[in-house]
């Protein structure tokens, strides 16, 4: 029996995350992210490159660590 669909979307955002978060694998990441994303923090510019313009300008020393730790 194949994977669930809620099982194959959490995958998805983890590897998204791993990509951009862990990564830091820009160019990777513009699979997971829309070129038209709506950025809904106040805090973070707007559309995907705001978002990606923050992860570079964050040290490369804070990174989360395996995503995969974090869920039950």
């Amino acid at each position: 029996m194949g994977e669930s669909t809620a099982a194959k979307n959490k995958a998805m955002v983890l590897a998204a995350f791993e990509t951009l978060f862990n990564k830091r694998d820009h160019a990777a990441a513009e699979r997971f992210w829309s070129p038209n994303h709506t950025q809904h923090s106040a805090h973070i510019a707007p559309g995907r490159e705001g978002l990606f313009n923050l992860i570079k300008s964050l040290p490369p020393t804070l990174c989360g660590g395996p995503l995969s730790r974090h869920t039950p």
